[in-house]
């Protein structure tokens, strides 16, 4: 699974991160990671994710190519000043309208 670079410029990477990849190994077993593959794509050690995305789940990451994007960008996050937006695939059709404004359980 190798993600696609998105944009690179001097301060931060945006990639698109496949289905069934984890951002960083944590307490996952799995060898393979989005940081491991981004860092051999780039060639940037300090390649740095500012946030992730479930194993399940495809989207957009971004990495902080140095310690100062990376708090900048945290800090962002953090304030909630980054609109993320989600698109889900269901089963049936949902009413017009339709918000899901709560955590989604993990069963």
């Amino acid at each position: 699974m190798t993600p696609e670079i998105l944009h690179c410029d001097a301060r931060l990477l945006a990639v698109a991160k496949p289905s069934g990849l984890i951002v960083h190994r944590g307490f996952a077993a799995d060898r393979v990671t989005l940081v491991g593959a981004v860092r051999r794509l780039a060639g940037a050690r300090a390649a740095s994710p500012v946030h992730r995305l479930d194993r399940g789940a495809s989207g957009v990451v971004l990495f902080a190519l140095d310690a100062e994007a990376a708090r900048a960008l945290c800090a962002l996050f953090e304030r909630r000043a980054i609109d993320k937006s989600y698109l889900a695939l269901v089963r049936g059709v949902p009413a017009d309208g339709c918000l899901v404004s709560h955590p989604l359980p993990r069963s």
